[in-house]
């Protein structure tokens, strides 16, 4: 999903880049980021990705968990987009470098949601009972991946149009990231919803989840769910204050606030892997909610 995206934008975007006006000589990282990214923080972050990349493929392929590839293979690209990072500083006005960068940073963390997604729809349809859902929870998981490819769809066409010397289309392209990143943060707040109320359902029926062996499942996914939501409210208020502002300007926040909080989200996974836990639901009370 995220390779389609992606490569379609290239495609379709590089005859805008280079028909780009020119803005005072500066080149597209100095007019989007004002800074030269870090060489050493972007090896170090897109190190720990592809390692974490490695784990989880490791732990999908051993459990043949196919579903779930798209956890790994978002974890490796987030590494590319970092990797890409260290060679941009010597190719400044590089359109191709820049986006393949931006848009890989930038939309990897679909992947991620999309992980979670699918796992509370098979959680609870396989160790629950649909019933704890207050929405189907297979429907919710096809639902969630489908607004999460129109929100990645979006972005990675605003993300092209950033890499414009013309301020009038940077601005078009930093409201439609904006735009994207809405559609992708408010189904995933209605998610995080969900599943605090399927939490809800099984304390008041009395279960303990130490007890159960998908018990680990809800803690890893709310844990997960609750730092790529971080991230979401990072890039929300980084797009809102637009090309220009405080946190597109200052690449530190780009690493504690993006970067860090998905890497924790997603390496909860590797000791808590969810197959180990996904079994097929016992007699469990019936929730009375």
């Amino acid at each position: 999903m995220q390779w389609f995206s992606f490569l379609l934008s290239l495609s379709a975007l590089v005859g805008i880049v280079s028909a780009a006006q020119d803005n005072n000589g500066k080149t597209i990282v100095q007019i989007v980021y004002d800074y030269d990214p870090n060489r050493v923080a972007a090896a170090v972050a897109g190190s720990l990705y592809l390692l974490c990349s490695v784990c989880l493929f490791a732990r999908a392929v051993s459990n043949r968990a196919w579903w779930a590839l798209c956890l790994p293979l978002g974890s490796m690209n987030m590494a590319m987009g970092f990797f890409i990072r260290i060679v941009l500083p010597n190719n400044p006005d590089s359109s191709m470098l820049f986006l393949s960068q931006q848009l890989l940073i930038l939309l990897s963390p679909a992947a991620f949601l999309a992980f979670n997604y699918l796992l509370y729809g098979q959680f609870v349809a396989d160790c629950l009972d649909p019933s704890y859902s207050r929405i189907p929870p297979r429907k919710a998981a096809t639902w969630f991946v489908i607004s999460n490819l129109v929100s990645s769809l979006i972005q990675t066409v605003g993300g092209g149009l950033q890499t414009s010397k013309s301020v009038s289309t940077d601005k078009l392209g930093v409201n439609m990231v904006l735009a994207g990143l809405a559609i992708q943060t408010i189904p995933f707040a209605l998610f995080i919803f969900l599943c605090l109320h399927v939490y809800k359902h099984i304390r008041a029926d009395g279960i303990s989840l130490s007890s159960e062996t998908w018990g680990p499942i809800v803690p890893a996914l709310l844990f997960s769910s609750a730092t790529i939501m971080l991230r979401c409210n990072y890039r929300i208020t980084e797009y809102i204050q637009g090309s220009g502002g405080y946190l597109m300007t200052h690449e530190l926040w780009l690493y504690l606030l993006d970067a860090l909080p998905l890497f924790i989200g997603i390496i909860v996974y590797i000791p808590f892997w969810p197959s180990k836990y996904l079994v097929v639901k016992t007699d469990l009370p019936m929730s009375n909610f």
